[in-house]
């Protein structure tokens, strides 16, 4: 019984989740070492997509540098 509850469960997940009245869900990214060689592009290029919704920064080191090439 369990089963049966668990697959009907699923499968009335997996119908809610392909009809949808949004266009493009929200999509929330991080970078983290966004002061690095590798994190800046990759934060810009994120910048740039327009999947991403918000876009979150994130490194050690205080360099604000980073959030005005961004901004």
């Amino acid at each position: 019984m369990l089963r049966s509850v668990a697959k009907s469960a699923s499968a009335k997940q997996l119908l809610r989740r392909s009809y949808s009245t949004e266009s493009v869900p929200d999509r929330k990214v991080a970078v983290l070492g966004a002061a690095g060689g590798i994190g800046q592009p990759l934060a810009l290029l994120m910048k740039l997509n327009p999947l991403v919704s918000r876009l979150a920064l994130y490194d050690i080191a205080n360099t604000p540098g980073v959030a005005a090439d961004v901004s």
